[in-house]
């Protein structure tokens, strides 16, 4: 085999950081192999990164609060169709209904926002979950 991607191949990868940014460059080089290994195109996975490094800085930020003994998990699927990329914290939980529109009246100048408005302009869906015991689920999806 010549490291040629294969198109119709799939592949799940997990990945589990500390509660730390500087962890993200994990998930940044995992992206970037993956995108490697599958053909994905430079602007392709430019816009995985930013959504998934954005739903991993939330979730370190925001629903582990940065807390030493918490852990980010991600999930990444490549198949013929689409990536998929599940983030899950074990915070609080999250409202996505109850962050304003970055792009409208007074929100332009706030920094709050941003980060959601990006994922949902990048990718194809989506989606967020809280679960019975806390923490947000977030599900990424982009089609090929």
């Amino acid at each position: 085999m010549g490291g040629s991607p294969i198109p119709s191949s799939s592949e799940t990868a997990h990945l589990t950081i500390p509660s730390r940014l500087e962890e993200l460059a994990q998930v940044h080089a995992l992206l970037e192999e993956l995108g490697r290994r599958h053909g994905l195109d430079e602007d392709f996975v430019n816009s995985l990164l930013i959504a998934v490094i954005e739903a991993g800085t939330n979730a370190v930020q925001h629903g582990n609060m940065f807390a030493e003994d918490k852990t980010v998990k991600f999930e990444v699927t490549v198949d013929p169709s689409a990536v998929r990329v599940r983030v899950d914290d074990v915070g609080k939980g999250f409202d996505p209904s109850r962050v304003l529109n970055p792009t409208e009246g007074e929100q332009l100048l706030s920094p709050h926002g941003r980060g959601l408005f990006l994922m949902r302009q990048l990718m194809d869906e989506v989606r967020f979950e809280t679960g019975p015991e806390h923490g947000t689920t977030v599900f990424l999806r982009k089609s090929r």
